[in-house]
């Protein structure tokens, strides 16, 4: 996909969370990493113009294998995660009851990498 502005990266963006993706084993009980990253549009609800675009993977949370799946039975929820391990909750089936939300994603493409964050260090 080529993107060249953010209209492109607005127009193109993805809602339909990627559970499938999310197949690897995290250190915690019941999470379950994705393997890609993608550009991600995170909005603050504190905020009445706070939207960032951040490079996260999906992860889900599955509450029967979690450290409680008695407490958690048959919960489950999505979230993304940086490489740096700060989470952001996903607005539909969200984790955590926090004020950043990821509503809409494109994946990340590599050797699209320094004209995404020009494009990017523009709308800040």
């Amino acid at each position: 996909m080529n993107i060249s502005n953010f209209k492109d990266i607005y127009n193109n963006l993805q809602y339909k969370f990627p559970t499938k993706e999310c197949t690897i084993k995290a250190s915690e009980k019941g999470i379950y990493d994705g393997k890609s990253y993608y550009l991600c549009l995170v909005i603050d609800k504190r905020f009445k113009n706070g939207i960032q675009i951040k490079k996260l993977k999906p992860y889900i949370w599955i509450g029967n294998k979690s450290a409680n799946p008695k407490v958690f039975k048959d919960l489950t929820g999505w979230g993304w995660i940086d490489e740096y391990g700060y989470y952001i909750d996903n607005f539909e089936n969200p984790i955590h009851d926090e004020d950043e939300f990821v509503i809409g994603f494109v994946p990340y493409i590599e050797n699209n990498d320094e004209e995404l964050w020009d494009i990017i260090n523009t709308i800040k």
